[in-house]
Formats: C-alpha cells, structure tokens, sequence
C-alpha cells in the first residue's frame, strides 16, 4: 500500500513539474511573438480575438482534427492586405492514441474570390489532414489539388520557406507549416503571405 502511495506521490509531482515547464516555454514564446509583431508595427493578442477555429473552419487545417485552438495573435496591414497569424493546435486520434499537433498560420483576407487551391507540403505528409492525402496531383514539394495557374504563381513564392503548406478558401489564402521549435515563429510566412497573393492575382489577371 506505501508503495502505491510512493507511485501516486512520484506521479503527481512529476504532473506538476510538467506543466510548470510547459507554462514557463508558453510564456516565453508569447513574450517573443509579442515582441516581434510590434517591432514590424502589428497588432497582437495572446488570446484569438477572431474565433480562428470557426472563421477558418472550412480549411483542412483547422477541420483536421478536434479541439481546435488559435493563440498569440498577431493581426494587422501588411501592404495592400489585412492579415492575421497564429499559433493553431488541434488534437487528433482519442485516448491512449490521442496526440496534439502545432502549426504556424498566416492568413490574408483578400479583396477578391480565389480559385480553389490546396499545396500541402510533402515533408509534412505524415502529418496531413485526411482531406490533404487525397490531393489530385504530385509535385517535387507538395501534394496538390485545384487550379494549376494558381498553383505556379504561388509556387514561386512559397519555395522560399521550408515546409510550408498553402490553401485558398473564398476570399482568402491561408499559409501554414509546423512549429518546431519553442522559439519558431511565424513572422516570415506572415511576411511572405501578401506576396504570394499578389503572385497568384497577376497570374489571375495575365
């Protein structure tokens, strides 16, 4: 019986230390994010201010998984469009498979409605959503499914940054690629999201 007192005891404290830790790395990342968006003249919350999970809901990223939570919100103008990027965790799988996954999100809100495009990266495979997996078409990077004048367009751009996953959706362009790191930020797809659009809106127009 003092054994599994001892076991409890070891449990509980190893609990607590757990999530000391978590809530110090939280912390610190939160005071990063902050930091960065004010050093580039944005806006930023630590709570979801846009209800991410619902405003985004029809993107496969957001409609992969259970539980859905946006947090450290940067929002603003970046050149001609609105934007907002996130921390986004959902869950997958239940019980003792349960597992939760972390990504960098940017979202432009354009002006003007966007063909259907999906890029999920392929150095992100084992980790797509379902709905990702069924992509029409391979490319050297990303699994693909929609418009291929679009898809070039933004393809250039989207290079630059290792691992990085796009959708358009309506009026909007959502880019995102896994956190992997405490001190990874979101800053350079957010930077590099306005741009991308303005690639596929030249394509549009050519």
């Amino acid at each position: 019986m003092q054994n599994a007192w001892i076991a409890l005891f070891t449990v509980l404290v190893a609990s607590i230390a757990w999530f000391a830790v978590s809530g110090l790395r939280q912390s610190r990342r939160t005071r990063m994010l902050a930091r960065l968006a004010h050093e580039v003249g944005l806006r930023f919350s630590e709570n979801d201010l846009f209800d991410a999970a619902r405003r985004y809901a029809d993107f496969v990223l957001v409609a992969g998984g259970h539980g859905a939570r946006a947090s450290n919100v940067t929002y603003g103008r970046v050149g001609r469009w609105p934007v907002r990027a996130f921390d986004f965790r959902y869950e997958v799988g239940h019980g003792t498979r349960r597992s939760s996954r972390f990504y960098g999100v940017a979202v432009v809100e354009t002006d003007m409605p966007m063909p259907p495009l999906l890029m999920w990266n392929n150095a992100d495979a084992d980790m797509a959503p379902l709905a990702a997996r069924t992509a029409a078409r391979q490319d050297e990077t990303w699994a693909v499914r929609g418009s291929d004048k679009v898809f070039r367009a933004a393809q250039a751009v989207l290079s630059r940054v290792e691992g990085l996953s796009c959708q358009t959706c309506g009026y909007s362009v959502m880019l995102m690629a896994p956190v992997s790191s405490e001190r990874s930020d979101y800053l350079g797809i957010l930077q590099l999201a306005p741009e991308a659009v303005e690639a596929v809106e030249t394509a549009l127009k050519g």
